[in-house]
């Protein structure tokens, strides 16, 4: 049984490796989720502009207030343009977590399942081997008995 304490050792490692990579999953998909969040508000304001934009092309607007509009929504285009690789970035960094928490989760299983194996061949070891003191025991009566 003092394999199974090893086994059990190294179930503990693979749990808090297991938690580890949890925590750092958890913590992409919130940078994930701030990112995507921002790059959310920033396709609605454009939406919300192009609009207003085309609102004011359909009413009497003064040529001015077109030009900032036009420049505003421009300036959403690059904001909206310089986020995307940071939202794919993160995207990519929070799949790349899955995949570890995966690995480690499977991982901790394949130990779990060894331990319980190991316990079971144990206690069926345990079991024969009270059946043969038992058997031995019983003849020791029986020839006991016989004399």
């Amino acid at each position: 049984m003092a394999d199974v304490a090893t086994f059990y050792k190294l179930l503990d490692l693979k749990e808090t490796e297991k938690n580890l990579a949890q925590k750092d999953y958890q913590d992409s998909v919130d940078q994930f989720e701030e990112i995507a969040t921002k790059l959310y508000h920033l396709l609605k304001q454009k939406e919300d502009a192009e609009a207003k934009y085309l609102q004011a092309l359909k009413s009497t607007t003064n040529v001015s207030t077109l030009h900032l509009n036009q420049q505003y929504i421009a300036r959403l285009d690059q904001q909206i343009g310089q986020l995307q690789p940071s939202v794919q970035q993160a995207r990519g960094d929070m799949e790349q977590k899955q995949e570890v928490l995966s690995s480690a989760h499977v991982e901790m299983k394949k130990y779990e399942k060894i331990i319980e194996r190991k316990e079971e061949y144990h206690r069926v070891s345990e079991i024969e081997h009270e059946k043969k003191e038992m058997d031995e025991i019983s003849m020791q009566q029986f020839i006991s008995q016989g004399s």
